[in-house]
Order: structure tokens, then sequence, then C-alpha cells
């Protein structure tokens, strides 16, 4: 039954006052104001989540924290998951990179400069005449000097090469582009480029990484979070991926790769692994899951089993 909302806004000190009724322990609390004023209560709250009773299956939340929790312990939750944003956002701005770099690469030396332009290299000419329209209103309004440098000096084609205009466009457009193209030999070759097995395998895993990314930079929870778009089983990574049975509608079972975000730290090691193999972020990010959040050291490091980290990960071949 829904029902109307009509939940008052809390000034900074009313905030603090509510998070000491139920049960936060707040020492500083010049200092707990401060963030909350500068990051949110709402965004807050979904680091103090952790810290609630577990409701009971029907119930609702019972917005009190368990005997013990401090304001240091969820802000320390906050920060772990922020740098853990950066580094992910750090990988995904190479794989992206990368991407466009072979993927302009194939199209070009197969099919010319301007080989996004022909429909007949495309699955469907519907669909890239939208593309190409929305490419158009991105380029009418660029500030780019690239952009401005080929209207001045060409008339034809009237749009400029794909080298330049793949810059202009977001990972998650890129990734339609790459799955919409008719040559398979194109996406073969940057398949094998990016270390992945098929093309099947390299469409959906930046397909999953699109919508990593677009959490990152919405500044989203990251470290506890269960993702929509599941990951493909890589056969080459199976060992170390984590896999769950589940059973379908017909009451078959199934193997799917699980969706917290190991995986995908995973598979993001592996690329980084395949461009740039004297990266140090393997090894960065190993240290920031290992050190963990400061305050929240409990038994068995829990915020790896909830981030979907296999108890031996650590001495898996791509961590080492």
């Amino acid at each position: 039954m829904r029902c109307r909302y009509n939940k008052q806004p809390l000034s900074i000190d009313e905030q603090i006052k509510r998070l000491q009724d139920r049960g936060m322990r707040i020492d500083d609390a010049a200092r707990a104001k401060r963030y909350l004023t500068n990051i949110g209560y709402y965004r807050l709250s979904a680091y103090w989540l952790p810290f609630e009773p577990r409701s009971q299956a029907g119930q609702s939340r019972q917005h009190q924290f368990q005997p013990g929790t401090t304001f240091d312990q969820v802000l320390s939750l906050y920060i772990f998951d922020r740098q853990l944003r950066l580094l992910v956002m750090e990988a995904i701005e190479r794989i992206e990179i990368s991407v466009r770099a072979h993927w302009v690469h194939a199209l070009a030396i197969r099919h010319g400069p301007h080989a996004y332009l022909h429909s007949s290299h495309f699955q469907d000419e519907w669909d890239h005449t939208g593309n190409i329209a929305r490419i158009t209103n991105e380029l009418k309004v660029s500030s780019e000097d690239f952009v401005k440098h080929y209207q001045r000096k060409y008339d034809t084609p009237p749009m400029p090469p794909i080298w330049a205009v793949v810059e202009t466009l977001s990972f998650g457009s890129l990734s339609k582009w790459l799955k919409a193209i008719k040559d398979n030999s194109a996406k073969s070759a940057l398949a094998q480029d990016l270390g992945m097995p098929s093309v099947d395998i390299t469409q959906g895993v930046l397909h999953a990484l699109t919508l990593v990314r677009n959490i990152c930079a919405h500044h989203g929870r990251l470290w506890n979070r269960q993702f929509v778009v599941r990951l493909p089983i890589i056969k080459s990574l199976r060992s170390q991926i984590v896999i769950k049975k589940t059973t379908n509608k017909y009451g078959s079972q199934q193997e799917q790769s699980a969706n917290q975000i190991y995986n995908y730290l995973l598979v993001m090691a592996h690329m980084m692994r395949q461009i740039s193999p004297k990266s140090s972020w393997r090894h960065r990010l190993k240290e920031h899951i290992h050190a963990g959040p400061r305050h929240y050291h409990e038994a068995h490091r829990p915020h790896q089993k909830v981030m979907g980290f296999p108890e031996d990960w650590e001495n898996m071949e791509i961590w080492r």
C-alpha cells in the first residue's frame, strides 16, 4: 500500500542527535558535523547499514545500531570505498582508452578512416542511422579543437575520421558501436588484443564494466554492491572466478558468475595485465583490500566476504 511521503529535513545537529539516539557513539561531534555537512546524511547512511542488526524476513529495518558502533567505523568504511572507486576508475580508464585505440585501428585499417559512416559495415541500418545522428548532434555543439579544425579545413566527408570521432564517445556508446560492427575479424582482433577468448565474451565484459564505471563516475557505493549485469564466465579464469549455481524457472541448475565486486576486479586485473604488464595496479589493489577499512577488523575480514572474495584469493595466480 502506497502512502504520502511526510519526512521532514533535519539540521546537521538534529542528524547527529538522531544517530546518537539510535546507538551510534560519536566521540567528536564537531568532526562528525563537518563530515555530515560535506558528504551528506543520505550518502553516509549506505555505510552504516551494515552496523544495524539484520532484519528478519518480512520485517523492516529497526533503525538501531549494534552495540559499540562508532561514527569512525562508518567513516572508515566510506573512505575505504572511495579509495576502491579511485582504483577501479584508474583501471577502467586504461581499459577504455585501450579499447578505443584497438577499435579504431581494427576498423580503420580494414575499411578506411571514415568506416563508421557506412551502414554496410554494421548489422542494423536503422540503429546505425540513429548512432550517426547522435554523433552529429554531439559534434555540432562540441568545443574540441580537433572538431573545429576539421570543420574549417574539410567539407567532405562532413564528419571527422574515426580516430577523432571515437574521442567523443562515452564508454557505453563505444560498447554499443563495437557490438554493432558486422566485421567479425575486426572484433576478433580487438578481443585478442584485450586478452579475451571470444567476441561474445569481450562484448559481455565491456557491457558489465560500463555499469561499474557509471557507478564510480556518480560516486556510488561499490564495495558491497550486487551488480545487475553479470560478467560472462571466462574459461581461462574459471579456477579463479567465483561461480554460483542457480535454479532457473524450469527447475534446471545453471552456473553464473557471482555478481559481487570481486569478479569484476579479477577481470579488470586480467585485462590490465594484458594491456599494461608492468602496471602496479594489481599490487596496489591487493594492498588496499588486504588492509581493509580501519576500525572494521572483525574475524575473517568480513569486508572481503561481503565483496565476494574467496578465502584463498591472495594465492591465486592473477594476484601473485
